[in-house]
């Protein structure tokens, strides 16, 4: 059973009349005649009863007009879901950020709804690992995550901006002015640190192992960047350690660079290898790039 068959024996059934039919189908009464002739062989029933003066509908007939007619519109909705699609339109699109990623994540999504109003966004918060989990599940379309040190053989990395890790201090601190510090610089101080899992701490862990002489004082560990830097801007007394990402927006706040081995940070956007790529997250990404945190970054 082709559409063009349910498209001509729909025409014919509205107007009953084969003459007149072909001539709004624009095609010979004989290529109809026979196109219907074959969508009847195949289900096995007359669906039009032909006399020399008239043309009616059998019962078959009545039964399947309706459902041609449904089948038709469907096919068309078909048609035009795939072109709101390929125009942004439509269509849904799952996001999976680390807290770390919240400012340019909020700079870009703003963007995105106002000028893509048709498409749904779904925001999933979390740590790398569990992000990179649910992208190869397919549950998120890509996520915005920094670079881990081993590479994930089944995704593809691109690269939006580097950072570093960096003390995070209120601009009165008494080491605001300092262009870059060591860990050990902290030692007297009351730390925030991010929670084990986030990608930056991971980055702390492995500086505190190299060198054990180190002994911060961590006062408390949590796992959202954005709090983290509320505590340090509330006046309190603590220093917190995250990318100088963390503190883009925050005009209170400064970051310095701290002296740690390797201390560079790559913000990335993760997607499945050899996997088709919608046109929305395409054009996500391309905002991501334009947008002010990142160029600022760049």
């Amino acid at each position: 059973m082709e559409l063009r068959q349910l498209k001509y024996f729909v025409k014919t059934a509205q107007l009953l009349s084969f003459s007149e039919a072909s001539r709004q189908l624009y095609i010979s009464q004989s290529t109809l005649s026979q196109q219907i002739k074959q969508l009847e062989d195949e289900l096995q029933c007359n669906l039009l009863q032909r006399t020399s003066h008239k043309v009616v509908l059998t019962e078959c007939g009545e039964r399947l007009l309706p459902m041609a007619l449904k089948c038709l519109h469907e096919a068309d909705n078909c048609v035009l879901e795939v072109a709101n699609v390929k125009n942004l339109m439509t269509g849904t699109l799952n996001i999976g950020v680390t807290h770390s990623f919240s400012h340019i994540l909020w700079y870009t999504m703003k963007e995105f709804l106002y000028t893509y109003k048709g498409i749904k966004l779904n925001v999933h918060y979390g740590y790398t690992d569990n992000l990179i989990n649910m992208l190869r599940k397919k549950e998120i379309d890509f996520a915005l995550a920094y670079k881990k040190e081993e590479p994930y053989e089944e995704f593809e990395s691109y690269k939006l901006f580097s950072t570093s890790l960096c003390a995070v201090l209120p601009k009165r601190h008494e080491l605001a002015e300092r262009k870059i510090l060591s860990l050990k610089e902290l030692e007297k101080y009351p730390i925030a640190l991010p929670a084990k899992g986030v990608q930056g701490r991971r980055w702390i862990d492995r500086e505190l192992q190299r060198h054990p002489e180190i002994k911060l004082r961590v006062r408390i560990e949590l796992n959202d960047a954005n709090f983290l830097c509320d505590l340090v801007e509330q006046g309190s007394s603590l220093v917190t350690i995250l990318s100088s990402l963390a503190v883009a927006k925050n005009s209170d706040l400064v970051a310095v660079p701290l002296d740690i081995e390797d201390n560079e940070l790559i913000g990335c956007v993760h997607v499945l290898k050899d996997e088709y790529m919608k046109h929305s997250v395409k054009e996500f990404v391309r905002m991501l790039r334009q947008s002010p945190v990142v160029m600022l970054m760049n």
